[in-house]
């Protein structure tokens, strides 16, 4: 008998300790009506991508940006996130190392679903600060390439998707980035000006290896080239939500799943990636890359093929029949995680040229804190890919 209560006593302790973590539902309808919106300004010398005090901003040597050059020009990168984008041992007791570099200067990071199984790739999204080395710099899909249509901004990738339904150079044409002068391909000829600004990094393994002079490719934009204001709104007040000071990001694979710990003291979620839970640094400045913000926003994904995902970040009338999906607004279910904190939200794109926006519980555009955001595009549990064994949840 008391056998028996010692293993009920036990069941019961790790249900509680199974439950103690809330797991997020990426289609619940949360009966939220978004409220019209407009452009964003932000008063002078402030970034409309972080919020912070331009003038405060400390810029190296032979790196660009909005803080050194008062021109508005981001700048996106496809950047590796092979086996969690960290250095970590192999079963052979091989070192492996991952980390990407530039990432200090970062003001955005995207990650988006790359292959079927769970692996992730991470975008980059400069303006404050450009600079003159990033890496790996990696390969596109037409998630990113839609992506970079709402920034409508500079873009390097190295290598891109080919599939049918999800060729990245069809998707360029179609839009016509590919007569702005803003694409920086790393695998074009060596006649090409921006080639000289791609080399590869000594003592790292291909295709882990490819660095980009983002700063100078930055210049080579055309000064006809203006985009959009797409600024967010910002606020130094603390957001109402229920705790959540541990943020769990499970894609079903020891590689790639990560955890973001917030810590009181700075104000900042820290990563830590792999079921190893190693933190997740700069290669050459061997800090931690940290967020002010962690947005989770669900998406609807088809795959053409195991690594060529279509993901619904937005939707217009020349893509939308290529989605299973047939919604005509891109939209869904987000979280948002500010000071420690949680709140429950939506997201909306309307159109190719329209920037995404985030709403809170009440149907209000979201107010992020100064300092770099972090957005993760999650499969929603809504088809293949997104099943219950992928998950979002926090504690």
């Amino acid at each position: 008998m008391k056998k028996l209560i010692c293993l009920v006593l036990a069941l019961l302790m790790m249900a509680s300790a199974a439950g103690a973590d809330t797991v997020i539902n990426s289609t619940e309808n949360r009966h939220i009506t978004p409220k019209a919106v407009g452009l964003n300004e932000v008063p002078e010398d402030i970034s409309p991508t972080t919020g912070r005090v331009l003038s405060s901003l400390p810029v190296p040597k032979s790196f660009a940006g909005l803080a050194l050059t008062g021109r508005y020009m981001p700048m996106l990168v496809q950047i590796d996130n092979t086996n969690g984008g960290v250095t970590y041992y192999d079963e052979g007791g091989k070192k492996r190392t991952r980390n990407p570099w530039g990432a200090t200067y970062v003001d955005i990071v995207y990650e988006s679903p790359l292959y079927e199984s769970g692996e992730t790739r991470l975008s980059f999204l400069y303006s404050d600060v450009i600079p003159s080395a990033v890496g790996p710099v990696r390969s596109a899909r037409i998630g990113h390439a839609w992506l970079r249509e709402e920034w409508d901004c500079g873009f390097m990738f190295y290598g891109y998707q080919s599939a049918a339904k999800t060729n990245v150079l069809a998707e360029f044409e179609r839009y016509g980035a590919d007569k702005k002068g803003v694409l920086f391909s790393g695998t074009v000829g060596s006649n090409k000006a921006w080639k000289q600004y791609y080399t590869k990094r000594k003592n790292l393994s291909t295709p882990h290896d490819k660095n980009g002079n983002a700063a100078a490719m930055t210049a080579l934009i055309p000064n006809s080239h203006t985009a959009p204001n797409h600024a967010f709104l910002f606020t130094e007040e603390e957001m109402e939500g229920d705790t959540a000071t541990v943020i769990n990001v499970n894609y079903n694979h020891f590689a790639y799943n990560n955890t973001l710990e917030y810590n009181p003291r700075d104000g900042q979620y820290y990563r830590y990636v792999r079921d190893d839970h190693i933190l997740w640094t700069d290669l050459d400045t061997q800090t931690a890359i940290t967020f002010s913000n962690v947005i989770v926003q669900y998406v609807h994904v088809d795959w053409f093929g195991t690594n060529a995902p279509m993901m619904q970040n937005v939707v217009d009338s020349s893509n939308m029949k290529r989605f299973s999906n047939k919604a005509k607004v891109a939209e869904g279910n987000a979280d948002f995680f500010l000071n420690g904190q949680h709140v429950a939200g939506f997201w909306q794109r309307k159109g190719m040229s329209d920037r995404t926006v985030f709403y809170d519980a009440d149907g209000n555009e979201l107010a992020l804190h100064p300092g770099r955001t972090l957005i993760i595009m999650f499969p929603r549990g809504d088809g293949k890919y997104g099943d219950r064994e992928r998950y979002v949840s926090y504690r």
